[in-house]
């Protein structure tokens, strides 16, 4: 069985052989490198019962033991990348959580109260029973009327327009999984145009009484996936809802 001594002798050997005395003595007494940290005098200075298989074994233990630490901070390093992906995903979904919530929740378009609601009715001026497609919100003419929820003008009409007087229309997008837009009619002036954003409670224009209708009043329509809906659904009740006019105006 070969032992380290012996070829730590023919290595030293060697080297001094090839190497002048002055050349051992500097290299000896160097500070810039320590003996013990070169691996082949590492295995020159072993103890002579050590054998070649055991340094083998102690040498592929020790990169093994290496390997596995860079792995861990491999993988340390990706879950960590991993879990601020994670967090970031969870406060994104959280926020449109947030976001689709407030969607559904529609602000009341004008000061007035609910004059005529959706529905069935005698129509005011052409004195037959017809739907009646939207809530009619009564008020003052000149008052503002505000967007109910955010989204892109998709129609800012003026004139008569088949009794809806000068009319804006906003898409509000995707909510809850269905397509919602509302109406706005009758109005004396527009205040936006067609591909405008507007954000909840911007003034969209003023309470008027153009088209087919008998008092100022805004005309308060939704459609969900182009059909016509109850806009209570959306807007719900206020206090000024609950003393239901008696107003005869047409929306």
């Amino acid at each position: 069985m070969a032992v380290v001594s012996g070829v730590a002798i023919a290595g030293f050997s060697a080297f001094t052989a090839s190497s002048t005395n002055a050349t051992g003595t500097a290299f000896a007494d160097s500070g810039a490198l320590a003996i013990s940290s070169i691996a082949a005098l590492k295995v020159a200075t072993a103890p002579e019962t050590t054998s070649f298989e055991d340094l083998a074994a102690a040498r592929n233990e020790q990169l093994a033991t290496d390997g596995d630490q860079v792995t861990n901070s491999q993988q340390s390093a990706a879950a960590d990348v991993r879990s601020a992906e994670l967090s970031g995903q969870a406060d994104t979904i959280a926020a449109e959580i947030v976001r689709l919530k407030n969607l559904s929740k529609f602000m009341w378009p004008a000061k007035g109260g609910l004059g005529s609601p959706f529905g069935m009715r005698l129509h005011p001026i052409l004195h037959y029973y017809r739907m009646h497609d939207g809530d009619d919100i009564g008020g003052t003419c000149g008052e503002p009327i505000w967007a109910a929820q955010s989204g892109t003008i998709i129609k800012a009409a003026s004139g008569y327009n088949g009794g809806s007087g000068n009319n804006v229309w906003i898409e509000h997008g995707d909510i809850d999984g269905v397509d919602v837009q509302s109406g706005y009619l009758h109005m004396s002036k527009i205040a936006v145009t067609v591909g405008q954003k507007v954000n909840k409670g911007d003034v969209i224009g003023y309470v008027g009484s153009t088209g087919l209708s008998t008092a100022c009043h805004v005309h308060f329509s939704i459609k969900k996936n182009g059909a016509e809906s109850d806009p209570m659904q959306y807007i719900g009740w206020n206090r000024d809802a609950a003393k239901k006019g008696t107003d005869d105006s047409e929306g």
